[in-house]
């Protein structure tokens, strides 16, 4: 199995907490589970405090967009992702 090299890119307030607000990884995998995880073990903590719940899973007001699709019309975290694909993921926007 190739490898896929996917474009992360974080939007918003995560791309302040981000290092490398847009970067290219290769994954082990091809679904967006695998990249999520892949995530949690590059990421610094404050990002991932940001990105993800006390049980690892996401949380409900960040949105992932592959190739500009919402992931959860997809198949959610096991939405296929491909080599070249671009995901981005940002939080939703709340106000009054």
């Amino acid at each position: 199995m190739k490898i896929p090299t996917v474009k992360v890119r974080y939007l918003a307030v995560l791309k302040g907490l981000s290092k490398e607000p847009i970067k290219e990884v290769s994954i082990n995998g091809d679904s967006l589970l695998n990249l999520l995880e892949f995530l949690k073990s590059i990421e610094n903590e404050e990002l991932k405090l940001r990105l993800f719940d006390k049980s690892g899973e996401i949380r409900p007001d960040i949105i992932i967009f592959i190739n500009g699709r919402d992931f959860n019309l997809l198949g959610g975290k096991n939405s296929k992702i491909n080599d070249g694909d671009e995901i981005t993921i940002l939080p939703s926007v709340h106000g009054g």
